[in-house]
């Protein structure tokens, strides 16, 4: 399908995406906060797209917490703006993804889930590709609670802003 592009508000989409993953969030005992940057400018892409690359990292996020028996269930998704472009951060407090892992997991097939296709997060890194960006994974620093996060980050460049 090509791209529909057009400017929009990438922090309105994203709370739209918010809204809707809320019954799962809500279903695996998620918390769900957004740190979404005032200063950032209309992006110019296809915003349906882009808000079906955001989706799919986040429910990973919720059904992996949503497997964990302890500890918080928090998922930050914040947005920031610099030189480079617009930097989208998804971070959960789950269980994380080893480092073996973490190298595949955006392979086509590639899953870590006993029912998953493998083929989510590999179609949401061709939609950002395709935006001339970048989507990529990595281990969190460990919090004070010992607690090991996964990042994915979506990077549009400056041409998208």
């Amino acid at each position: 399908m090509p791209l529909r592009k057009e400017r929009f508000d990438l922090n309105a989409a994203i709370n739209e995406v918010v809204i809707l993953v809320r019954s799962v969030t809500n279903r695996n005992g998620v918390s769900v906060q957004t740190r979404l940057s005032a200063e950032l400018v209309p992006v110019l892409g296809d915003h349906v797209q882009l808000q079906q690359a955001l989706l799919n990292p986040i429910l990973n996020a919720a059904e992996a917490m949503g497997l964990v028996d302890e500890g918080p269930r928090e998922l930050l998704i914040s947005t920031e703006q610099d030189l480079a472009g617009v930097l989208v951060a998804v971070r959960d407090s789950g269980p994380g993804i080893d480092s073996v892992r973490l190298d595949r997991v955006f392979d086509a097939f590639y899953t870590t889930k006993s029912s998953g296709t493998g083929m989510g997060l590999s179609i949401c890194g061709s939609i950002i590709h395709a935006h001339g960006g970048k989507l990529w994974a990595e281990a969190n620093e460990p919090m004070p609670m010992t607690v090991f996060r996964t990042r994915a980050l979506i990077s549009l460049p400056p041409s998208w802003r």
